[in-house]
């Protein structure tokens, strides 16, 4: 078409490089690409490129983990007079954080925001998450505060959650529970995954009774504890020497249920060889058999146990 008397039109160099970009051609792609940009031809084409086809282009650099491309691809193309947009920085800020460079990401975000762009709910939520992971907690929630209590994005429990996650291994349980308070009166409900990490909290600090009233919270809510749930409730027992309660929990609320598995019977075995309670751990063994398939945490927790015992020819 260009070496024709045909009128070329940006969309139809959107559609071609779409086409070239979904074959994984890039070669190609990036060829046709740097063709829209302010050339010589650019009269005789009598088109205005968008920024469709930049974006698209991102998206799949990145994809195909072509990082320092991308980086490239992003600063050329802004020399050349085109502004990114709010989607583009959004690609960026989430390639940035999945290739682990998380100081790139902070610094478009700081770029978009300044220019006045509102961030989209993907451009929060790859930020935070990928912050908190990297131990970056309150940077996360300097950043995105603003948006968030703006209300002009309507956020998932994903975003609330992975900052209370974040401020619970930093042993902030008074902020995560304000944020869990704030996504509430925000319309956000808290999911299973926010009174689990609460959970998870509660019983590893052995914060029992606060973990009970999760659970009992959690019941009343509608929302079943699930394996997970009570497997942290048996730890946190275990851990503070309740070994019947345990117990007690796992055959009257788990098994019941179904929910039962080699982590639960392994925690309390485990405990119960710790304790010194060796009948109790083989009866629980016994009746794990005629449940489940013992794992091989089971057997090394045995084994260890009857070797320090210096039961060593009953270990073998």
């Amino acid at each position: 078409m260009t070496q024709s008397d045909c009128r070329v039109f940006g969309i139809d160099y959107n559609r071609f490089i779409g086409v070239l970009i979904r074959h994984s051609r890039f070669d190609l792609a990036e060829r046709y690409y740097f063709q829209m940009f302010p050339q010589d031809d650019m009269d005789k084409l009598n088109y205005v490129p968008d920024i469709w086809a930049f974006n698209i282009y991102l998206n799949l650099l990145f994809k195909e983990k072509k990082v320092e491309l991308a980086l490239e691809v992003f600063y050329s193309v802004v020399e050349k007079g085109r502004d990114p947009d709010v989607v583009t920085y959004t690609i960026m800020i989430d390639g940035m954080c999945k290739a682990g460079k998380l100081d790139n990401a902070v610094e478009f975000w700081k770029e978009m925001v300044g220019k006045g762009l509102k961030p989209d709910k993907k451009a929060c939520c790859a930020l935070v998450i990928w912050l908190c992971e990297g131990g970056k907690v309150d940077l996360a929630y300097e950043l995105v505060i603003e948006v968030i209590k703006g209300g002009d994005v309507e956020f998932s429990s994903l975003l609330f959650n992975a900052l209370i996650n974040g401020f619970c291994k930093m042993r902030r349980i008074d902020k995560a529970q304000a944020i869990k308070s704030f996504m509430t009166k925000n319309g956000c409900q808290p999911d299973l995954v926010t009174y689990n990490i609460l959970l998870n909290y509660c019983c590893n600090e052995l914060m029992l009774e606060e973990a009970e009233k999760l659970m009992k919270k959690m019941e009343r809510n509608g929302m079943g504890p699930d394996v997970y749930s009570y497997n942290q409730m048996i730890k946190g027992l275990c851990n503070a020497d309740r070994l019947d309660k345990a117990y007690f929990l796992m055959v009257n609320k788990m098994e019941p249920n179904g929910l039962a598995d080699a982590v639960s019977y392994n925690t309390i075995i485990k405990a119960f060889c710790k304790g010194g309670h060796v009948r109790k751990a083989y009866k629980l063994f016994e009746e794990m058999g005629m449940r489940l398939l013992p794992d091989q945490i089971f057997y090394t927790t045995i084994i260890d146990h009857l070797c320090k015992s210096g039961k060593v020819e009953r270990a073998f």
